[in-house]
């Protein structure tokens, strides 16, 4: 009799019952705190999480632009596990102020916010503040474009970088990688990351200061990042330098490169007669006789030259290498001739005119170029990515444009031209 009313009192043998966790999910925005410069903008990335089986899509609105800031798209609809890309930007008019960003996600009776601390300043997102003029010569160069890559931890500018993505047949090279954009980047690849995590994205900004390229491996295909300024920024003439800490190229796997490709190339003009200009290119010594991390290739593509190109190399003195230090790579480059140096825009070691090309070959050199940067996995030149593993990123400190009144580039070339032949090209 004791037993059964125990039981009766749900203190028997029977276990109370327990009542399940609800479906919920969480939101995100990162980076947490954001700086806009006026006349500029900035992306943010916005992720949702699942938590206890949540599976369905959540609606988040975008408020609290202050006058003369605009938040595009002010509406976005969210799947757990994804992130979408809001940019925010300031115009001319813009008060230099601060203002809290609110991001409020609904479905169904569930709702949570999370809030972005905005910073209105005057400062553009691709400002030179801080950056000196380079005297080459009796030449001054004044900085006009800058990417210092500062600020808080989260994914590159997408107002002001564009991303190449997939695999694209190799592009033209026999590449193995697929390469991807920030989280929620239109069209991105199914095998990219949706959310952002300096552990698993392939391009990132530090938080000290640097861009990190970094391809990783996931579940036996290559992921990494090239980047390009293509249809957001053009550039003529002057002084275009990057400082970059390259992967580590003695064995076979990567190839680093930062270059350019005519402006017109977007407008139909097919490669190689659109121009190609790499200012800095590395692959394993194993793979026909590649800089490896001791030294550079600079090269140009055009119409004659093809994949061969023509260019030269250099080689670090006193055991420096290009892997484990910064070293800035760049070109001189005025009407109808081009000045490649590294650490130093005085000594160019490779220069090219219209007189260095085939008979019959054009210049293209003289008018509008885009920027890229990417680490290749595989190729041509990158060669087996057998022995690959959790190598070392593509680190930049920074990309910078000058100009000079002038117009033209008068450094004197201290070191003879070589000419080498390439069995691959980064090309389209």
């Amino acid at each position: 009799m004791l037993g059964l009313l125990l039981e009766l009192m749900g203190c028997g043998g029977s276990t109370k019952s327990q009542s399940q966790p609800v479906p919920d999910f969480s939101l995100a925005v990162t980076p947490a705190n954001q700086n806009v410069a006026i006349g500029g903008s900035a992306s943010i990335s916005v992720s949702a999480t699942a938590l206890n089986g949540f599976s369905s899509q959540i609606s988040v609105q975008v408020t609290g632009a202050t006058a003369g800031v605009s938040l595009s798209p002010a509406s976005i609809t969210l799947v757990p596990g994804t992130a979408q890309q809001v940019t925010i930007s300031a115009a001319a008019n813009a008060a230099t102020a601060g203002a809290t960003v609110t991001f409020t996600g609904t479905s169904g009776s569930l709702t949570h916010t999370t809030g972005l601390t905005l910073s209105v300043n005057g400062t553009s997102s691709s400002s030179c503040n801080g950056v000196s003029t380079v005297t080459v010569g009796s030449v001054a160069y004044t900085p006009q474009w800058c990417q210092e890559f500062n600020g808080a931890a989260g994914p590159p500018d997408v107002t002001v970088w564009g991303f190449d993505l997939g695999n694209n047949n190799g592009w033209g090279n026999n590449e193995l990688e697929v390469y991807c954009g920030p989280p929620g980047y239109p069209n991105n690849p199914s095998q990219c990351p949706t959310t952002f995590s300096t552990t698993t994205n392939t391009a990132y900004i530090d938080g000290n200061g640097h861009l990190v390229i970094q391809p990783t491996n996931k579940n036996g295909t290559w992921l990494s990042t090239r980047m390009k300024t293509e249809s957001l920024e053009n550039f003529q003439f002057g002084l275009i330098e990057a400082s970059i800490q390259i992967p580590d190229t003695t064995n076979q796997g990567l190839w680093p490169a930062f270059w350019s490709l005519g402006s017109d190339f977007a407008t139909g003009t097919p490669w190689p007669n659109s121009g190609e200009a790499d200012f800095m290119e590395n692959w394993s010594p194993q793979i026909s006789g590649g800089p490896g991390p001791t030294g550079n290739r600079s090269t140009i593509h055009t119409v004659e030259t093809g994949g061969a190109g023509k260019g030269g190399a250099y080689t670090f003195s006193g055991g420096q290498k290009a892997s484990t230090a910064f070293h800035t790579y760049g070109v001189i480059w005025s009407p109808n001739i081009m000045q490649f140096f590294v650490d130093d825009p005085g000594s160019p070691f490779f220069t090219v005119t219209p007189n260095d090309l085939p008979a019959g070959d054009a210049w293209p050199f003289n008018a509008n170029i885009f920027l890229i940067l990417n680490v290749a996995a595989g190729g041509t030149l990158g060669g087996s990515t057998s022995g690959l593993s959790n190598p070392q990123p593509m680190t930049v400190d920074f990309v910078r444009w000058y100009t000079s009144s002038s117009g033209a580039a008068k450094a004197t070339p201290v070191h003879r031209i070589h000419h080498f032949l390439s069995v691959g090209v980064q090309s389209y």
